[in-house]
């Protein structure tokens, strides 16, 4: 019994060594070779896959097909496998069956990329733009670093506005891609700002825009010296009558800075601003205090939008123990080659509440925008450092 128990012993770890080798050269040869790692293994999955894919490339289309069910005979949930029937069927010219067969593929796939870009495509020559909208969606989720090559693409499409629209919906949903798919449509350079304005046109008209989101909206339209449509933005997002907006809207600083066409707050280091009420002032003024160190700016601006013309700018200040160089100045520069066209005397000193005013020209070209500053004039260097205190109150600008 002994030979024989041995002889058995042997063949069967022989047999075991066998199949062993099979699955080793199985596994190598699925992918590069399949119909030699099926002849090892006639019922691997990966190796069916592999075949089926050859096939299509090569243009067998009916091998393509036996290929895939065989795999859909192993393994019926294969999503992959439904979509090389679902190609070989739009090759053949159906491509309503095509259509079925890559959905249910992606349904039973669903982090198929493959399937999903195909089926986004498919949509969208149809012009079915949510349902495509709705597979760019999946694969971003999926692979968001696709967003970079998808992103272009996006922007380009959102020039047509029932895709604009479209795409609108779904950022309104909040997908995790939303924040780079609005900058990618504000880009200065790769962006498109018609496509961004009905994107974000119609996100604004559905309530589906932050109050940060449109901020760099409107800052974004100025940075492109696009200022008609920034203020014109800017008066469709406030309630009231458009036609009486100031020309220095929130002069009285009875408003928090909304952004837009309103004041401008800037971190500057050594400045402190607040909008407070005090006494002798009837609502909340601008409160800056400056602590010894040195700045260019105040941190305190406006932008503005005035045509051709004469024009007169009022306001109220009060100051404490404020020094500086060459006193504090406020300034009225064009967004455009003209640069600046108005400085007011300095503001230095200690001071009760006066009203000062400053008279400027705006040109016929060249100033497209304006903006409003209150600056250190001093060049830079020791003599630049600013102490002291300022109040501002009812600044306004009259034609």
């Amino acid at each position: 019994m002994r030979p024989f128990i041995a002889f058995g012993l042997v063949l069967a770890l022989s047999f075991a060594g066998w199949r062993v080798a099979g699955m080793l050269v199985a596994e190598r040869e699925a992918m590069q070779q399949p119909a030699r790692a099926l002849a090892w293994r006639p019922a691997d999955p990966q190796a069916l896959q592999a075949l089926a894919e050859s096939r299509l490339k090569q243009g067998d289309l009916a091998g393509a097909e036996a290929a895939a069910r065989r795999l859909l005979a192993l393994e019926p949930l294969q999503g992959r496998a439904f979509g090389v029937l679902a190609e070989a069927a739009e090759a053949r010219g159906d491509a309503g069956r095509a259509l079925r067969l890559q959905a249910i593929g992606a349904a039973r796939a669903p982090r198929d990329i493959r399937a999903h870009a195909w089926l986004a495509q498919r949509y969208l020559e149809r012009g079915d733009h949510a349902a495509a909208l709705g597979h760019v969606d999946r694969i971003l989720r999926i692979a968001p670093a696709r967003a970079t090559t998808l992103e272009p693409v996006l922007v380009k499409l959102a020039s047509d506005r029932a895709f604009a629209l479209a795409l609108a919906e779904v950022l309104r949903q909040q997908p995790p891609w939303r924040e780079g798919m609005l900058a990618a449509l504000q880009d200065p350079t790769a962006g498109d700002p018609v496509a961004a304005g009905m994107v974000l046109g119609a996100l604004l008209r559905g309530g589906g825009l932050s109050s940060a989101e449109r901020a760099r909206w409107l800052d974004g339209l100025i940075a492109r010296k696009r200022w008609g449509e920034a203020y014109a933005r800017w008066a469709g997002m406030l309630s009231g009558d458009h036609e009486r907006l100031p020309l220095l809207y929130n002069g009285d600083f009875s408003g928090e800075p909304a952004g837009g066409f309103d004041w401008r707050v800037t971190r500057v280091a050594g400045v402190l601003i607040a909008f407070e009420p005090v006494a002798g002032s009837e609502g909340p003024v601008a409160y800056l205090r400056f602590l010894g160190r040195r700045v260019g700016a105040s941190g305190l601006e406006h932008p503005l939008l005035l045509a051709p013309g004469s024009y007169r700018l009022h306001m109220r200040m009060r100051a404490q123990a404020l020094h500086s160089e060459s006193g504090l100045q406020w300034q009225i520069a064009c967004d455009g080659p003209v640069n600046v066209i108005a400085r007011s005397e300095p503001v230095d000193g200690s001071f009760g509440w006066r009203t000062e005013a400053l008279s400027f020209d705006i040109p016929a070209s060249g100033c497209p925008g304006q903006w409003l500053r209150l600056v250190n004039p001093t060049p830079e260097g020791a003599a630049q450092a600013v102490g002291g205190e300022l109040w501002v109150d009812d600044m306004r600008i009259d034609r």
